[in-house]
């Protein structure tokens, strides 16, 4: 038989026991709640943080790269307009002079013209053709102002010479050129310095 006072020691220790056992549970939770909240906190960094002994890749910059072909159109468009200036007399001019350096449309059996200059920078080789011109013989006047020496030469749409090559210094001269077939090309090349031209095509005087 279990005396009175026994129980009450035991109930006392009892008690004592849990009371430990509830301290010993409450460090234990509060140490989980405080890694659950530190977990937490990790998950709420912003992204691209480094973690703890980590480390962050910086951002590569790009560098514009100069354009070449920009800077070529460049250097030509200089390179031409100094040749413009090298001309016998404003370009603008070239049409009104083109009138009268040899025959217009008011000429008799006038056919067509066309003028211009020549220069490296802008054009040493020039090709025009004709689709419509009619089979036949024709008078060809070309006339060159400066420096430079142009050669024309004119064949037929596939390429067959319709009159020998005629070469062109600062001067008018007048050819026969005679196509067998419809259609006539007419090809310029320049040696030297920037020259302007005028040609004009009429129909052979029947005969």
């Amino acid at each position: 038989m279990i005396s009175k006072h026994s129980a009450t020691t035991r109930t006392a220790a009892g008690r004592a026991a849990i009371s430990r056992a509830a301290r010993a549970g409450g460090t234990i939770a509060v140490a989980a709640a405080l890694l659950t909240a530190s977990g937490c906190a990790a998950e709420a960094e912003a992204p691209g943080t480094p973690a703890a002994g980590g480390s962050q890749t910086a951002t590569p910059t790009s560098t514009p790269t100069p354009d070449p072909t920009a800077a070529g159109e460049a250097q030509a468009e200089e390179a031409a307009a100094a040749e413009e200036a090298q001309l016998p007399f404003e370009a603008e001019g070239i049409r009104d002079w083109a009138q009268a350096a040899v025959p217009d449309a008011d000429s008799e059996g006038f056919a067509s013209a066309f003028s211009g200059w020549m220069s490296e920078h802008t054009a040493k080789n020039h090709r025009s053709t004709d689709n419509s011109a009619e089979a036949g013989s024709y008078v060809v006047q070309i006339a060159c102002r400066g420096d430079g020496t142009i050669t024309v030469e004119t064949s037929t749409l596939d390429g067959q010479p319709t009159s020998d090559p005629v070469v062109c210094q600062n001067s008018t001269i007048a050819f026969d050129a005679t196509t067998p077939t419809e259609g006539l090309v007419t090809e310029l090349a320049l040696e030297g310095a920037p020259t302007i031209y005028a040609l004009s095509f009429q129909h052979a005087p029947a005969g």
